[in-house]
């Protein structure tokens, strides 16, 4: 596992290829640092899309209604992917100015030969 900085002029083009390759993926958001201490704002929810604008950096996930859940940070600093050994995406961490980090968790694939495996 690392973790890699990723500039801000590749920001968009980074989360436009995550949002093509793990769209439906179920992912958690937490929030940690500055006034709000640890906090969980979603579970295992599916990812509709990560986008940036001169707003800030927005996540879309469904919840289980069907309506659209919409996390934004409005000032991010820096954005950092967590990766696996083999280069699978585990989160993505969004630093805004204040240090407040905004962890997008990916839920990791469940592996089809560790299943078949499993119920021989």
């Amino acid at each position: 596992m690392h973790t890699r900085q990723i500039p801000e002029k590749e920001w968009r083009s980074t989360f436009d290829s995550l949002s093509q390759s793990y769209a439906g993926s179920l992912v958690s958001i937490e929030i940690a640092g500055g006034d709000v201490g640890a906090e969980e704002q979603m579970r295992n929810q599916p990812l509709r899309g990560i986008t940036s604008d001169r707003g800030g950096v927005s996540v879309i996930v469904e919840q289980k209604n069907g309506l659209h859940f919409g996390h934004r940070i409005a000032e991010p600093e820096i954005v950092r992917l967590v990766e696996t050994s083999d280069g699978s995406v585990m989160a993505v961490e969004v630093e805004d100015i204040d240090g407040t980090c905004s962890f997008i968790r990916f839920r990791p694939a469940v592996d089809r030969e560790s299943l078949d495996a499993a119920v021989e």
